[in-house]
């Protein structure tokens, strides 16, 4: 399992900026229209919750609690600073490690940018273990990742090619770093006014989520999606600042997966 903590305790600054680009607003669009036919009273499990991108909103959609899991506590810290007094916890821990949490099981487990640490089907299946320990049964698991394919390598040329820096993916360029035995090793860079950040994950194969998934005990209906761009943001009405042409690029190669599995 690669390592986070240490990656993201260093980059909360520039981590926070990117998450304002257009791509992070679209994506968390994306995470609502998903989420909205059963959030209603829904007590929520976040894992890789970070600095709070998500906690918050899904209050305001309609959940009653969230639990927010991280295993940086500089993330965690930037978390609850934003929200006094609202029904929100934490907890630090590696959420790559099952565990039960206090308060469960929880009606949606949700995680984003967090299965792309699993290095190999041994680590997914524990990342899946984890969400199926804590989710009720007929809760769901809703999670944004690397692009559902079966060839990963072609799936990052692709992204790379279609979105080069200076604007990139929402400031992200993506930078092959090694094959691996299911899928390939790669980078996350960007650049911000407010600092670069660097953070290594993997992109494994489409069949190997979902055989993980199975394996731990998530056997409800799976569902994939990937990138729904909004059409006022076409329209040129969308905050966050991407270009027309960044955003028309959307429409075939995606930025990132939504999957949706029931327990």
């Amino acid at each position: 399992m690669a390592a986070p903590k240490q990656q993201y305790d260093t980059i909360q600054g520039p981590y926070d900026y990117i998450r304002t680009a257009s791509i992070a607003l679209i994506e968390r669009e994306n995470v609502h229209e998903k989420v909205a036919p059963f959030i209603e009273k829904a007590r929520i499990l976040e894992l890789a919750c970070g600095s709070g991108f998500y906690t918050y909103s899904f209050l305001e959609w309609g959940a009653s609690s969230v639990l927010g899991v991280d295993i940086s506590p500089v993330m965690i810290e930037e978390a609850k600073r934003q929200g006094q007094g609202k029904e929100v916890s934490f907890i630090n821990a590696d959420c790559s490690i099952p565990k039960a949490y206090d308060g469960g099981p929880f009606d949606i487990a949700f995680g984003a940018w967090l299965l792309n640490y699993a290095p190999d089907r041994a680590g997914l299946v524990s990342i899946f273990r984890n969400i199926a320990m804590n989710l009720k049964d007929g809760g769901r698991f809703v999670s944004i990742t690397v692009p559902p394919s079966s060839d990963p390598i072609a799936s990052l040329n692709a992204e790379a090619n279609a979105r080069p820096m200076p604007e990139g993916s929402g400031y992200l360029i993506y930078y092959h770093l090694k094959d691996v035995e299911d899928g390939i090793f790669f980078r996350v860079h960007g650049e911000t006014p407010v600092g670069e950040l660097n953070f290594d994950c993997y992109h494994l194969k489409k069949e190997l989520y979902e055989e993980a998934a199975r394996e731990a005990g998530l056997m409800g209906d799976l569902e994939w999606g990937v990138t729904k761009v909004p059409e006022r943001y076409l329209k040129g009405e969308g905050p966050g600042g991407a270009s027309l042409a960044e955003l028309e690029t959307y429409k075939t190669i995606p930025n990132y997966g939504v999957l949706v599995i029931t327990k």
